[in-house]
């Protein structure tokens, strides 16, 4: 006996709708992954800087990648980081690790502790500031 038409075309309708889905998941786990292997390379990459011989100025840098952004500027006077602020960060609520530039400010370092729970937002300051006083991307 052979199914119904109808109860044939449901099932198919399923069977797509499951595959789309796992393919999107596939996709997105991948690109998740991406991020944070940029994100794992640009932290790994700061170096320690010589901030006394950098020109007073402001400094820009930004890291961008899939769900983390952020522009941040660096005021340097004196031979000492003065002040990171933040123009921009999209990083979703409470992930913002606005801890992150006093930190830096107070180590006079662009790489210090992560904030917990906001690990990737951290590391995306510390990268942006680290590529704004060396001129690195």
């Amino acid at each position: 006996m052979e199914m119904p038409r109808r109860k044939r075309l449901r099932i198919y309708l399923f069977l797509a709708l499951a595959v789309l889905l796992l393919v999107g998941a596939a996709l997105t786990l991948a690109r998740l992954t991406i991020m944070g292997n940029r994100l794992a390379a640009g932290y790994e990459s700061i170096e320690p800087v010589d901030v006394a011989a950098l020109r007073d100025g402001t400094y820009r840098g930004e890291f961008r990648d899939f769900l983390v952004r952020v522009d941040v500027a660096v005021e340097i006077a004196g031979g000492s980081i003065r002040e990171v602020r933040i123009l921009e960060q999209d990083s979703g609520p409470g992930y913002e690790a606005a801890e992150i530039p006093g930190r830096i400010v107070e180590a006079q370092s662009p790489r210090v502790d992560v904030v917990s729970g906001a690990t990737g937002s951290s590391k995306a300051i510390m990268t942006a500031v680290y590529r704004a006083i060396t001129g690195r991307q």
